[in-house]
């Protein structure tokens, strides 16, 4: 049995309509259907499309509800469980840092400092609320957590570590592992799950991709769209858009060390360009950005061997 691991990051309010353009693509051109994947692990915004995903609702039919097209009505029947309406209304909130405890490990000893957590847990608490998304999701899956493997990516703001849903020995719903895992700093009001707060994985990676080395897997899909092309990453254009990158290429080599393929998919400037969020149309942009960049990652120099891995998951 051929076995694939599918990782699918961080990207806020493009990173959904990215991956199912990504993904649609992929199963119109490759006859490989992303819901079959052996695990899919999800950061952020790529939690909500893992979910969809596991939940029964093809890449195609995602791909088209974003580009406001006809669906199936498979598609439509598993969507129509969903009944909360979505809102994300401002609370009160504590005018403290988000966790002095994760400010404390990012600093000390000084020199394994994290930057990036430290910066994190000093920043102020969100106050948009998602519990109408944990609801969703809880609804979309009927209260379950859903049987095919799926990982969520959340980092613990009591200490800063990196937790999995759906692989660590932590209790949560699929909705409130997805709420953690989308819960963006001083934006979003950390997620409570007991006496433990979560807030955004992408504080971790944005993608996460080392997650799918150790199971051994014979290909890994990465879509990725914080990140970059080589030629198109500038630490003094987009510092974020580089450290993300930066992470991923050590990510991916340590999946590569195991012996496994990876095949990843993240914008070049043509894309890079579709990529607003500002604009009109901007999820029907990110899904064609993700669908051409996709195109140009099986037309690359290791195109003909990607191609016949995946045509032995199709057999």
């Amino acid at each position: 049995m051929f076995s694939i691991g599918l990782v699918l990051s961080a990207g806020g309010p493009l990173g959904d309509p990215w991956h199912s353009g990504v993904l649609g693509r992929l199963q119109e051109t490759t006859g490989w259907d992303p819901r079959r994947a052996d695990l899919v692990i999800g950061t952020s915004a790529g939690s909500i499309t893992a979910s969809i995903l596991r939940a029964g609702v093809s890449s195609v039919d995602r791909a088209l509800h974003f580009k406001g097209g006809p669906i199936s009505p498979e598609a439509e029947a598993i969507y129509a469980r969903i009944t909360t309406p979505y809102d994300e209304p401002e609370i009160e909130r504590d005018r403290g840092p988000l966790s002095p405890k994760m400010a404390l490990r990012a600093a000390w000893p000084p020199w394994r400092a994290d930057p990036v957590r430290l910066a994190t847990a000093n920043l102020p608490r969100g106050k948009k609320s998602g519990e109408s998304l944990a609801a969703r999701m809880n609804e979309l899956h009927d209260g379950r957590w859903p049987d095919d493997p799926i990982w969520i990516v959340a980092v613990r703001a009591n200490d800063g570590r990196r937790i999995v849903f759906g692989r660590d020995d932590v209790r949560g719903t699929i909705g409130q592992a997805i709420q953690s895992s989308a819960a963006v700093p001083a934006v979003y009001v950390p997620s409570r799950i007991g006496e433990r707060e979560y807030v955004d994985g992408g504080v971790h990676s944005s993608t996460n991709a080392d997650l799918a080395g150790p199971p051994g897997f014979d290909l890994v899909i990465v879509s990725s769209v914080m990140t970059a092309t080589s030629d198109q990453r500038s630490w003094l254009g987009d510092p974020s858009r580089a450290w993300f990158s930066a992470k991923l290429d050590d990510e991916v080599a340590s999946v590569r060390r195991t012996g496994t393929p990876v095949l990843v998919v993240e914008p070049d400037g043509e894309a890079l360009a579709k990529l607003d969020k500002d604009r009109d149309g901007f999820r029907a942009d990110a899904v064609a950005a993700g669908a051409d960049s996709l195109d140009r990652a099986l037309a690359g120099p290791d195109a003909d061997g990607l191609r016949e891995l995946l045509s032995r998951a199709v057999d």
